[in-house]
This record gives C-alpha cells, structure tokens and sequence, in this order.
C-alpha cells in the first residue's frame, strides 16, 4: 500500500470536510463525498466524485471511510447507512470533538471487520488555512488490522507537519472536558455581557477581549 494512493470517501462534506478534503487531493488521493447537501457542483472542479445515493458511495471500493458529520447527526447517519453494501473491510475515520461517543457508536454498527481510527485534529479552515505545520492531530487505534492503511491515513498529516499525538478516547475527552469548558464558559459570558473596549483597559483584558 502507498502512501500516497489511498481511495478516501468523505462522509459529510461540509466545511469541515471540505476543509480537509483540499490536502488530501493536493497529495494524491482519489476522493469521492456523499452528504444531505448536494455538493456535486462543489465536487465537480475539486475533482472529487459526488455520490447522491449513498449506496452506491459505500459500494465504490473506498479504503478509508472519512466521517465528518456533526456530533448531533452522527448516530441518525451511521444507523441510515446501508453498511451490508460494503465490498470489502474498511477503515472508517472520525475526526469529531468529541472521542468516546463516536468510538462507541463505530463499535455498535460496523461491521466487525471494519477497522476504526478515531481523530481529532486539533484545528480547523480558520487556524489551519496557511497549513498544518505544528498543528496537533490526536488519534486512537481502537480497531486495526490494516496497519498499511492506517499508516498511510496518518501519513497524510504527519507529511503536512502535524504534531502526531496517539491517545485514547477515554483521556481526550477527560482533558478535553476541563479545556472546552473553561473556554466556552467564559467566552459565552463575555458575549452575554456585550462587553466592549474602553480607554482604561488592561493589557491583560485587551488580550481576553481579542
């Protein structure tokens, strides 16, 4: 298996995934995408191949299976997904926020021999849009047997530069919890107050205000 020749299928091609998608073409891989939306439009110049049935997406030979759907969607997705259209095992990949709850439902309604990394790169279309260098991306093997496949995904941001960082799911979202917390607390709370800047302010609340 190369590394650079891997047939990728984008489950969810919304900003996110296209997001992702981008690198991936720009490296070599063959990309098709299937999502609610009809993106083919989008897909055609991309030269990814758009599926509107998902059937037919599942049963187009995908090594990698890249799921990129909302945390909210991702149960109601993955149960609609007629998964016996599968020709051979595959690797499916999330890259939610959250890790333990897209593990488990992988776990419940894949096919045995289907493999399950679980992701999370740490960024997105705004602090990844001049590249990758230094980012971190977290990952968890949580069902692999092809260790070619898997190595070959992985290397797709370990060549962009990535922090590669392998952690479980368990203790992604422990220090995730305290982390997203604290920072959507406060930054609600600012929202709320509608606070603005003033002629007085401190360096450090010019710095939490930004």
């Amino acid at each position: 298996m190369s590394t650079w020749s891997l047939k990728i299928g984008v489950v969810g091609f919304g900003s996110f995934g296209q997001f992702l998608a981008k690198t991936m073409i720009k490296q070599g891989h063959t990309l098709r995408a299937t999502s609610r939306t009809d993106y083919s439009l989008l897909c055609l110049p991309m030269g990814i191949q758009f599926f509107r049935d998902v059937a037919a997406f599942l049963e187009a030979d995908n090594d990698v299976i890249l799921v990129c759907t909302s945390i909210l969607s991702l149960s109601e997705v993955l149960s609609s997904m007629p998964l016996t259209c599968l020709k051979r095992s595959t690797l499916f990949v999330d890259v939610l926020s959250v890790k333990e709850h897209p593990r488990n439902l992988l776990i419940k309604v894949l096919p045995e021999e289907s493999d399950i990394l679980c992701t999370h790169p740490m960024f997105g279309p705004d602090s990844g849009k001049d590249g990758w260098q230094d980012l971190t991306f977290v990952y968890d093997k949580v069902r692999i047997r092809d260790e070619a496949i898997c190595s070959s995904f992985l290397h797709i941001f370990a060549s962009e530069g990535c922090r590669m960082l392998q952690m479980s799911c368990e203790e992604h979202d422990k220090i995730a919890a305290k982390s997203q917390f604290i920072t959507h607390t406060i930054g609600r709370t600012l929202a709320e107050m509608d606070i603005k800047s003033t002629p007085i302010d401190t360096k450090a609340f010019i710095h939490l205000f930004n």
